[in-house]
């Protein structure tokens, strides 16, 4: 990774998806904001995620022929480029050396391995798909896989939003396998989750909720499923997220602590904040607080709990929002720094 701080902005390059510049590399000042742009990768073909790991940036290219992508964090050169074999490749993760892309369109999660992504010699991937569909005829037709997540115990949980599950996947003879799905309400839409000891918090975009769900051994053996307990709506009342024109939850993520959940709605364009200290005695979380976005349709976030701060993606409104949280975690009301950039989706500090 670089010397310096540096923040990370990717951005939709392509009509119909936005007018982004690709991926930036921004200097991060000693008190948080946003500094001077160091590096710039316009090769990028809508990057739509990108995670540091393996030591080097990796990024999703979202589009008809999805793409897995390693670049150098210094520079941004592309340093390895693998088709994930699935259409609009929307997040990526590292798990056991295997680069995973969740594939939207083609609702298939794909695994690349990490050397063969940066070596010379062609690479095919291995496609993972667990078909299914949903109530909400408009979105859940078919499966849409949204984001790959590594748990603590070495499986890989795959967000289907068309079919209402989490599915997960262990490695079992070299290769992953359907171990089991962790089944949310009809019409959730899951979209992205958190992983709190046992718990799995997952944020529905249709519903417009996040949803707890528990690891739970069956029987008294090593076997386990996944309990659904709760949800919880993301504004101060269900008849807020009923009554909205649009309302559609985004990205979540976990304080340093993991005492507070963030999450990212479009629509109302908030930031909201839920206290989970509760979790482990079976209480639902608990509303805090909601404030502006900074901006419109706010896609992703980075949260620096540890520095009281964070870096929301405005897609819609072209601007990366830096606000300054209290001592008890909740955004300020107005943002201390908007930065310009073109259709913003995912924020990574590293």
């Amino acid at each position: 990774m670089p010397s310096i701080p540096s923040i990370f902005v990717s951005g939709y390059t392509e009509e119909g998806y936005g007018a982004g510049p690709g991926l930036v590399r921004f200097e991060l000042l000693a008190h948080g904001l946003v500094g001077e742009r160091r590096a710039e990768s316009p090769t990028l073909v809508n990057p739509s995620f990108v995670i540091a790991g393996g030591g080097c940036l990796l990024a999703a290219e979202e589009g008809p022929h999805g793409n897995v992508v390693a670049l150098d964090p210094l520079t941004l050169n592309v340093a390895g480029r693998v088709p994930t074999g699935g259409a609009d490749s929307c997040h990526v993760a590292l798990i056991e050396d295997q680069v995973w892309a969740a594939n939207y369109s083609s609702g298939n999660a794909s695994l690349v391995p990490l050397a063969g992504l940066l070596g010379s010699e062609p690479v095919s991937p291995r496609l993972l798909a667990h078909p299914g569909s949903g109530p909400v005829s408009d979105r859940q037709g078919e499966s849409h896989a949204h984001q790959v997540t590594a748990t603590p115990w070495g499986t890989a949980l795959v967000s289907d939003l068309g079919a209402d599950r989490v599915d997960e996947y262990a490695l079992a003879g070299g290769r992953f396998e359907l171990l089991g799905s962790a089944q949310l309400p009809p019409g959730a839409g899951p979209r992205h989750v958190a992983l709190k000891g046992d718990f799995l918090l997952v944020a529905g975009e249709l519903d417009g909720c996040v949803h707890v769900l528990q690891r739970t051994p069956r029987d008294g053996g090593s076997d386990y499923f996944w309990r659904w307990l709760s949800k919880t709506p993301l504004a101060d009342s269900a008849q807020a997220v009923e009554s909205a024109e649009s309302f559609s939850p985004s990205h979540i993520e976990l304080s340093h602590d993991g005492n507070q959940l963030y999450a990212a709605v479009r629509g109302p364009n908030t930031i909201v904040v839920l206290d989970v200290r509760g979790l482990q005695s079976h209480q639902s979380p608990r509303f805090l607080g909601a404030v502006s976005s900074g901006g419109n349709w706010p896609r992703h976030f980075a949260l620096d709990t540890l520095n009281g701060k964070i870096y929301v993606a405005n897609q819609l409104s072209n601007n990366v929002a830096v606000f300054e949280l209290d001592e008890l975690g909740i955004p300020g009301a107005k943002p201390i720094q908007s930065v310009d950039f073109g259709s913003p989706n995912c924020i990574l500090i590293a």
